[in-house]
């Protein structure tokens, strides 16, 4: 008995089918729910896509995704939905150790897929409204487009 290994293609990102938040700074940002192979009705992770605008390579010095990109997730109740024990534990300041530095061409993108459903509490059923920001080298936020899941 032998085991088969099968690459997945390389992922292409056509950001001219994205939606994106305001440019800021040379950047912009896009969100959009990725969604299981398996059952094509479940939400898996959220696509957070960093793009450089502007026509110069730009580089930032990052804490780790995880922690360079926040999410902001209002649940179907219309309150802030709270990380789950898992989500919390993850993003405890502690683990704040990593720092990535990043060079991005004119053009270029990056992307971070967040696994909001093990990070958020998103017990309940009904429409979730997202928005994730990033905080650039001089402080200015950046901010994604808004999307709305439904669970």
């Amino acid at each position: 008995m032998g085991l088969s290994v099968r690459d997945d293609p390389k992922k292409v990102i056509d950001p001219e089918t994205r939606q994106w938040g305001p440019t800021l700074d040379g950047f912009a940002l896009s969100i959009e729910s990725v969604l299981l192979r398996e059952d094509r009705t479940v939400m898996s992770n959220l696509s957070v896509v960093l793009r450089n605008v502007s026509d110069a390579a730009q580089s930032l010095v990052v804490p780790g995704w995880l922690f360079f990109f926040h999410v902001e997730m209002i649940g179907p109740d219309g309150s802030r939905v709270p990380p789950s024990p898992f989500g919390g534990e993850l993003l405890k300041l502690k683990r704040r150790t990593e720092r990535i530095e990043l060079t991005l061409a004119p053009g270029a993108l990056t992307e971070t897929q967040i696994p909001v459903g093990s990070i958020f509490e998103m017990a309940g059923r009904g429409e979730y409204r997202i928005e994730a920001w990033c905080e650039l080298p001089d402080g200015a936020r950046l901010h994604s487009n808004r999307i709305s899941v439904t669970v």
